[in-house]
């Protein structure tokens, strides 16, 4: 595995010289509406030869700083259970300016709007339209990370998954044909010392966002292929659930070129993945 760090930040161009004199592979400059220096992102992982001396001026300068694992084929292929994500597309609707997706998806009766705790879904999700797939089978629509979307005339994929129809598809249809992908038992990962936020408000605790290292280990085994963790995670007002899934449903993925996931292996008793 790898810790990538995703940088961006307004650059001047004497940090740019300092970046490259420093062996780092930079892109063009965006120049931002209203002038002044332009905006900076590109890819740098902790195995460069000048990482240390790189994050300190990281954090000299202040900059958005991303962090993501990466892990091998062999990684991947050798865990038995994982954390899946997929490429993010869209947004839920309707009203996604003020979030008007949440009243018309969820029961909000016990969420929390400072924490994000507590929505459950009580109808289909809506988009404007059908997403330009292109190269991608699977999708998490953005503010939506704890569920996966597929095309519903995609024979590959079947249930546990989303089908997403469009606005207009989902007129007239009842809540109790939403069908989402629900588990009756989650898994439940082991308390490694993760750090977790508590809500001020109502008390209830996730915890932060797992960017470091492979999936915590879990304690109870998921019942099925597909499974929601029980905790939730998330940072703000931004809580989820993350969805994970059994090896033999990644190799049945792979046997299938769907494509458009995202892997994370969750770790197992002997502290590997």
């Amino acid at each position: 595995m790898k810790f990538v760090h995703r940088i961006s930040f307004r650059a001047t161009a004497s940090q740019r010289r300092e970046l490259e004199a420093l062996g780092v592979r930079l892109p063009a400059g965006i120049a931002l509406p209203g002038g002044g220096d332009p905006f900076l992102a590109f890819d740098v992982d902790e195995n460069h030869t000048n990482w240390p001396t790189l994050s300190t001026l990281f954090l000299g300068w202040n900059v958005s700083d991303l962090l993501r694992t990466e892990f091998s084929k062999k990684e991947i292929a050798s865990a038995r259970w994982l954390e899946i994500g997929a490429w993010h597309h869209g947004y839920p609707q309707p009203d996604e300016d003020v979030f008007g997706y949440r009243q018309v998806t969820y029961n909000l009766t016990d969420w929390c709007e400072q924490c994000g705790i507590g929505m459950k879904q009580k109808a289909p999700f809506q988009m404007k339209g059908e997403p330009k797939w292109g190269r991608h089978d699977i999708l998490q629509l953005t503010w939506v990370y704890d569920e996966l979307f597929v095309r519903p005339e995609d024979g590959r994929l079947q249930a546990p998954w989303h089908s997403l129809p469009t606005r207009h598809e989902h007129e007239g249809r009842r809540a109790q044909d939403c069908g989402a992908a629900r588990d009756r038992r989650g898994g439940r990962h082991r308390d490694r010392g993760l750090p977790i936020e508590r809500c001020a408000k109502c008390g209830r605790a996730k915890y932060l966002p797992v960017t470091r290292g492979p999936f915590p280990m879990l304690t109870d085994k998921p019942s099925r292929a597909m499974a929601r963790t029980k905790e939730y995670f998330g940072s703000g007002g931004q809580a989820d659930k993350y969805v994970l899934i059994s090896q033999e449903l990644v190799r049945s993925l792979v046997a299938e070129n769907v494509r458009g996931a995202s892997l994370r292996p969750v770790q197992s008793g002997n502290g590997k993945s």
